[in-house]
């Protein structure tokens, strides 16, 4: 009795908890409706990038992409993606697979992307959760990295 006297004379306190409630639990989904990303898991990821239908897009710094990466990806920093957006347009049609470490750098870049009229996916977790599934990594070396930074500025040693 005394918690029926308390809802009703609380009536409103009840209503706000309740929808508050619900909106924590139904954010995730409502925030990926309306989302221009597609959050894929580390399985979805590598279906994907075992289909060639993606671009590898790695947005950390030079340093941590050549400390480990995905295979096949390329590496704009975040820094960077919005100056080299025509050039990433321009490099193929295919959709994009972007991550970092942990998948809050990529989220933000997933937004930078949005634009392009491509689907943009979401490595959840990133790198962290890529490793954490027991998938490969790939390392630059020294002159993997002179190599891409001469293809980069249209340099080529003949």
């Amino acid at each position: 009795m005394e918690l029926l006297d308390f809802l009703i004379k609380n009536w409103m306190s009840v209503i706000v908890f309740v929808v508050s409630g619900i909106l924590l639990i139904l954010w995730p989904q409502i925030q990926n409706r309306f989302s221009p990303t597609v959050g894929v898991s580390t399985l979805e990821a590598t279906k994907l990038i075992n289909a060639g239908s993606i671009i590898v897009l790695d947005v950390r710094d030079a340093a941590s992409y050549a400390a480990g990466h995905l295979g096949k990806a390329i590496n704009i920093p975040l820094a960077e993606l919005r100056e080299k957006l025509p050039e990433l347009r321009k490099r193929s049609s295919k959709n994009i697979l972007v991550y970092c470490d942990r998948g809050q750098r990529s989220l933000s870049a997933a937004k930078i992307l949005a634009g392009t009229e491509k689907t943009i996916h979401n490595l959840q977790g990133g790198l962290v959760a890529w490793k954490e599934a027991g998938l490969p990594v790939e390392k630059t070396t020294e002159k993997t990295q002179e190599k891409s930074s001469e293809k980069s500025n249209g340099k080529s040693k003949k």
